[in-house]
């Protein structure tokens, strides 16, 4: 499915089974009683020698930093923890030069592109794991002159042993010809080895080699023109080892690690409580915190609206411009506080780079968000990993395909911008996509956490011991249920990645869409049962997702039944056999999404679902395309995409088509 929902393997957090671990530990004297003696004293600790590249005797940490970084290309300066040595409350501060802006600030590693000729200094300082603190100044200068041959490799320049990421190779130097003409060839130079996967792609994603302590992972990409010139650069990627006391069986497993976050605001009334229960490697199910230590939102703020400030005080974040966007999102763009209200049902908001898809979790009581929907300028998109969604391959083998798209106008309700040229965009070019996520993954909060309860929660018991015994979904699969066994039984394929049934590949579009219109759900992600679970907590999120997308920006929701995605073709080329704008107007859906929006959202009334628009059928026989100006078609004339619109199709195709 889309960017908003749970994986495959986050949908299986919705229900925490926690096995009870007694540990006794003894402790026992060998030997008999009586006095042994004076114990010998401790020897003196080594003194801790300056800073330098290399981890000497008594050394916290090494600093890496290229020897002649080149003008206006990347260049990467990390800070390696020594063995057997952590860090934290790591800060670069530019103290001298023209500004640059290394994004990752606060972790151990980060890139900039200094100019020729400029002097730059660093303030570095950060604790050990004793809590020491050390301070030193970095200093950086491009001296040689600019490389016709060089380009630049953008990523985020650290990444815990394990997870996912991503480096693009870019170049100001080439158009969209000289693209589309070259041969491109990565390698790595040096670092634990690592599986690279398509090495003549413009970017590589890969999952970071497994490290018992920090390593630096060098990079390389070529770039061949069709008049045997070449261009290349490199990228220092700076892998974390995973910090001490990670238990066997952590809360976030090997193939669903947590990446790194820190709290936005270092200094807030929940920072340390924000480190210790939400994202931590450490975490397993017999540490999760309380709602004494970690309370709600909604706790906190005294059954008030929160403040922009409080749910500030609840975010976590790979970088520190997420946070940024976050904030300038809540002041701007939620007029009817709905996203500050819906919030109050969470312990805490990660937003990480690495997120993949958006998840919430009653574990933890958060939600977890992809970075991928606020960025604003090319830098910060750098930071932002391509990794797919775990799910995109899910349903290769059926026989139909099921897109969806936001639309306003008949229009895209938001573009998607291309790689190159390396363009911004505005923030209110964000809010639909992100709108849309956090009324979805609200939902899922409000689900376990309803506002009703706030108020009246124990402290002293872990969010999915707090809630209320049945919840929204529960009340809506009793009283409204969907009736497709068919489309369920898909949707362990597409959600779950179940091997699909002889039978399941063999339906035709003509007969998921005789399954889907019969019914009485809004998108077919709603058919998300998982195993174990007696009804889907997706069909309420999708529910009020397309309804409150349309009650407040007035955006409408196209979902159809076409045939089956060919490999590299484009979702605009599909042909509709089935389809429907503003399905959520249908009139045995709206009883289900007032249920939904009476419980989740109290302070809207439900009767606003009455005003929704009736459905607009698409037009079966055309393309998926040609569909999405339906003023055109009803004049008779279908209209052909213009480049932008192809390039929003896809991105679509890419990134939400098949990620279900």
């Amino acid at each position: 499915m889309k960017n908003r929902l749970h994986t495959s393997t986050s949908i299986r957090r919705h229900v925490l089974k926690l096995g009870l671990l007694a540990q006794v530990l003894i402790l026992t004297a060998c030997g008999g009683g009586g006095d042994s003696g004076s114990a010998a004293p401790e020897p003196a600790p080594l003194p801790v020698p300056p800073l330098s590249a290399e981890c000497q005797p008594g050394s916290v940490a090494k600093l890496v930093q290229e020897a002649t970084p080149l003008p206006g290309r990347n260049t990467e300066i990390a800070l390696l923890a020594c063995s057997g040595k952590s860090l934290s409350s790591l800060s670069w501060r530019q103290s001298a030069g023209a500004a640059l802006n290394p994004l990752s600030a606060r972790s151990q590693a980060i890139t900039v592109a200094p100019a020729v000729g400029q002097a730059y200094r660093f303030e570095l300082s950060y604790q050990d794991g004793q809590g020491s603190n050390f301070s030193h100044s970095v200093q950086l200068e491009a001296k040689a002159a600019a490389s016709d041959t060089a380009v630049s490799l953008r990523g985020e320049p650290s990444v815990l042993a394990g997870g996912r990421s991503s480096v693009r190779v870019t170049s100001d130097q080439m158009s969209e010809a000289d693209w589309a003409q070259a041969t491109i060839l990565w390698r790595q130079l040096d670092g634990p080895t690592v599986d690279l996967g398509d090495t003549h792609a413009p970017r590589v994603v890969f999952t970071a080699p497994q490290t018992a302590q920090d390593a630096m992972l060098r990079l390389q990409a070529t770039i061949t023109l069709p008049n045997g010139s070449q261009l290349s650069g490199q990228f220092n990627l700076l892998v974390q080892a995973p910090p001490p006391g990670v238990p066997a069986e952590p809360l976030f497993p090997a193939n669903d690690p947590v990446s790194r976050v820190y709290p936005y605001l270092p200094q807030g009334p929940f920072a340390s409580a924000l480190d210790e229960c939400i994202y931590n490697p450490r975490l397993s199910n017999s540490n999760l915190c309380t709602l004494g230590k970690l309370p709600l939102l909604g706790q906190a703020s005294g059954g008030q609206v929160p403040t922009v400030e409080q749910v500030m005080q609840r975010v976590l974040v790979s970088n520190d411009w997420m946070g940024e966007v976050f904030e300038r999102f809540l002041r701007e763009q939620d007029p009817h506080a709905d996203y500050r209200r819906m919030l109050a049902s969470v312990t805490a908001i990660v937003i990480g780079g690495r997120v993949r898809p958006s998840f919430y979790w009653n574990a933890t009581g958060a939600i977890y968000l992809d970075a991928s929907n606020l960025w604003l300028t090319p830098e910060q998109r750098d930071t932002v990993s391509e990794s797919p969604d775990p799910r995109s391959n899910n349903g290769a083998a059926l026989n139909y395909a099921s897109p969806w798209r936001y639309v306003k106008n008949n229009q895209h309700a938001y573009n998607s911008l291309a790689r190159e040229p390396r363009l911004g965009r505005p923030l209110d070019e964000a809010v639909y996509s992100l709108g849309s996520l956090l009324y979805h993954e609200l939902t899922h909060a409000a689900d376990f956490m309803p506002p009703r309860l706030h108020a009246g929660l124990p402290t002293d018991k872990r969010v999915y011991q707090a809630g209320p015994a049945r919840g929204l979904s529960q009340n809506l699969y009793e009283q409204y249920p969907f009736y497709s066994r068919e489309l369920q039984g898909l949707a362990k394929v597409l959600s779950f990645g179940a091997t699909p049934t002889a039978l399941q590949i063999s339906y035709l579009p003509t007969d998921i869409a005789h399954f889907f219109s019969m019914d009485r759900v809004s998108d077919d992600y709603a058919y998300s049962v998982p195993d174990g679970q007696a009804f889907s907590r997706e069909d309420a999120a999708m529910l009020l997702e397309e309804t409150m997308m349309q009650l407040r920006y007035g955006v409408l929701r196209d979902y159809a039944v076409t045939n089956k995605l060919a490999e590299g073709a484009l979702s605009a080329d599909l042909i509709v056999t089935w389809g429907q704008r503003g399905r959520i107007g249908e009139a045995a859906i709206k009883p289900r999404a007032k249920l939904v929006l009476a419980e989740a959202m109290p302070w809207i009334d439900a009767a606003l679902v009455d005003t929704l628009a009736p459905p607009l059928a698409l037009r079966p026989g055309q393309s998926w395309g040609a569909n999405l100006d339906q003023a055109a078609l009803a004049a008779g004339k279908a209209r052909p995409l213009s480049a932008q619109q192809r390039l929003n199709e896809r991105e679509q195709t890419t990134r939400e088509l098949r990620s279900r």
